[in-house]
């Protein structure tokens, strides 16, 4: 049975071109034996034994490499597949850090050669020659692209994001679709406070490779900074869709949630600030189970519940019995009571993990002084501390040049010597604190009275 034409056709071709194959590497042999002593012969022998035979001919290869090296020491080429053959194949790192030296030093736009040093060099810790061969090579040549790209990298590594900036800038220049540099520049601009151009330079990271997670992160948390918790809490979305467990984008989100419950808390809108409140609970709370070892998640938790009992609204129905208006109100109350006792336990459970914190004390007492409050509970008041009490006496006792807590002592305490102490204290610390004089103007009425 005869072969099908097409495969005869490819025979002949594999078959011309080994024959041609054949013919390149014995003329280019032919050239070298003719001249022994001409060092582009022996490179371009090389070339063609290093691109087309086998791993076991890449040692011919470098043998030629290493003849036109020495016949023409200029020449930077050489030394690059010197570099590679001791860097891969023969595994000689001293000798692969010395010939890409020697290239880069010949050749300071050749890339290939930087970065396979720096690479060798961050392998092996020397990040201070790294940082140096990359300043030379840069102050050499403004084409020299990856080591102004590498010394960006490098200084954002370093935390100057001055010099940071600068070169990063540059590289971007040769490498404009780099969504790392984009990247590695928005972090360096908004670690200066330039927060506009952070999230410019993050959109054009995002804009080359959409799932760049970092630069959806960093975003939403400048937009956070900035007041705009909308667009903060789309960009943390963005980045749970392609994360779905990242604790950050989780933390995010919960964060902006809350700030954006509260702006509509300032403008009355109670209803919705309530949906959102449950909706942020909801992400804290499936962080706490991917990294319930971490304070800031439940005390982040404990401040969306803090919020949500205070800002749930009671719905009025004018066409409600007696009857049905007391059990309304009675499930309004109760409901924002369940949100201050569970507000409470993650207060608890942040300051079991970070019992240093001060303000987490604070929290705790604020929270059982409200549910006190709800509970139409006074507490004691002679000759016994109540447990709000104690625990911002917790938090000043960590931080008592604080006079929030100060003013919060005061709020709390039923004692009227104890309560107009902690007035006078917050006054001392701050004298221009309004609240302060405010409650003490307020005790003085009630005296008279």
């Amino acid at each position: 049975m005869e072969a099908p034409a097409e495969e005869i056709a490819l025979e002949k071709e594999h078959e011309g071109e080994s024959e041609t194959s054949c013919i390149t590497a014995r003329q280019l042999q032919e050239a070298v034996d003719a001249h022994p002593d001409d060092p582009s012969s022996h490179f371009k022998l090389g070339i063609f034994m290093w691109e087309n035979g086998a791993s076991h001919d890449k040692a011919a290869a470098a043998d030629h490499f290493l003849k036109s090296a020495k016949l023409d020491p200029e020449n930077a080429a050489a030394f690059k597949y010197l570099g590679d053959y001791y860097a891969t194949f023969s595994v000689d790192v001293q000798r692969a850090l010395k010939c890409y030296q020697r290239a880069v030093s010949l050749d300071v736009d050749d890339f290939h050669s930087g970065e396979a040093l720096c690479d060798l060099l961050h392998h092996e810790g020397k990040e201070s020659i790294e940082v140096a061969v990359c300043k030379e090579a840069s102050s050499k040549s403004p084409k020299a692209f990856w080591a102004f790209r590498r010394l960006g990298y490098l200084q954002v590594y370093q935390n100057k994001w001055t010099e940071a900036v600068s070169s990063l800038q540059h590289a971007i220049r040769g490498y404009p679709h780099c969504a790392d540099l984009w990247e590695a520049l928005g972090l360096a601009y908004q670690r200066l406070g330039r927060f506009t151009a952070a999230t410019k330079s993050y959109a054009r990271a995002i804009e080359i490779e959409g799932e760049r997670i970092l630069a959806w992160v960093e975003s939403g948390n400048i937009f956070l900074m900035l007041g705009l918790f909308k667009k903060g809490v789309e960009h943390f979305q963005q980045a749970l869709e392609i994360s779905p467990k990242s604790i950050t984008a989780q933390f995010g989100l919960s964060s902006g949630l809350l700030g954006w419950a509260k702006e509509y808390i300032n403008r009355g809108a109670f209803k919705w600030a309530s949906f959102l409140l449950e909706e942020a609970s909801k992400v804290a709370r499936g962080s706490t189970h991917l990294a319930g070892n971490s304070s800031c998640i439940w005390k982040l938790l404990g401040d969306i519940q803090h919020t949500y009992a205070k800002c749930y609204p009671w719905m009025e129905d004018w066409g409600q019995c007696s009857d049905s208006f007391r059990t309304s109100i009675l499930s309004w109350k109760q409901t924002r009571i369940l949100a201050l006792f569970s507000a409470k336990c993650s207060y608890q459970q942040a300051l079991h993990l970070a019992p240093w914190e001060a303000n987490i004390y604070t929290d705790i007492a604020i929270t059982l002084d409200n549910i006190s409050s709800l509970n139409d509970d006074s507490g004691p008041r002679f000759y016994s501390w109540q447990i709000s009490e104690k625990m911002t006496l917790g938090a000043l006792m960590l931080e008592g040049d604080n006079h929030e807590f100060w003013v919060a002592m005061g709020c709390i305490s039923n004692h009227v010597a104890l309560k107009q102490h902690a007035f006078i204290r917050a006054l001392q610390l701050d004298g221009s604190l309004a609240v302060a004089w405010a409650y003490l103007g307020k005790m003085s009425l009630v005296r008279r009275h």
